[in-house]
C-alpha cells in the first residue's frame, strides 16, 4: 500500500515539475499512459466544488452520477482534471487508496495563495517556502473542506 501511495504521489508531482521536463525531453511511446484526471471522494459535494471553483478558478463542467453517488467534473485549464464523488466511504478505513495532495503550478505564488485562502473552507497548511528539486521553487499548502490538501508551486524563473 505504501508503494502504491508513493506511486500516486509521483504521478501527481509530475505536472508540477515542468521546468525539469522542459530541460530534459523524454520520448514517449505512442501507447504510453497519459495522465487525465484525479478522482476524489468527499462526504459533502457542494463545499468541495466551491473550494476549487472559488479558490483555484476551476470550472464546473458537469454534474454526474458515479454509480449511485452524486458527483461533478471540474476543469482546470483545458482538461477535465478533477472528478469529485460524494460517498460515505472512509478512505482511511477501506481498501480505497487515499491521496496526499493535488499540486498546481502558479505564476505568482503570493497572489495564488491569497486567492486560495479566500475560498470557502480554506485554511493555511504551510506558508510559502523554498521547495522543489534544489529548493529553487516556491511552495505553499492550503487545506480545504474535509482536510483536502492543495500545493501551490511557483517554478523557478528561467
Amino acid at each position: 500500500m505504501k508503494r502504491f501511495i508513493q506511486m500516486i504521489t509521483c504521478l501527481l508531482l509530475c505536472p508540477v515539475l515542468p521546468a525539469v521536463a522542459a530541460d530534459t525531453p523524454h520520448p514517449r511511446p505512442a501507447d504510453a499512459p497519459v495522465f487525465i484526471h484525479i478522482h476524489l471522494y468527499c462526504n459533502q459535494l457542494e463545499p468541495m466544488i466551491k473550494f476549487f471553483v472559488e479558490g483555484f478558478d476551476a470550472q464546473l463542467t458537469m454534474r454526474r452520477k458515479f454509480g449511485e453517488n452524486d458527483g461533478a467534473v471540474l476543469s482546470l485549464g483545458t482538461t477535465p482534471l478533477l472528478y469529485i464523488q460524494q460517498t460515505k466511504v472512509d478512505a482511511a478505513k477501506s481498501d480505497i487508496a487515499a491521496y496526499d495532495h493535488i499540486g498546481f503550478n502558479v505564476g505568482d505564488i503570493e497572489a495564488a495563495l491569497k486567492k486560495a485562502m479566500s475560498a470557502p473552507g480554506a485554511t493555511l497548511d504551510r506558508g510559502i517556502q523554498a521547495g522543489g528539486l534544489g529548493g529553487k521553487s516556491k511552495t505553499a499548502f492550503v487545506r480545504g473542506p474535509e482536510g483536502i490538501r492543495v500545493e501551490l508551486v511557483q517554478p523557478p524563473k528561467k
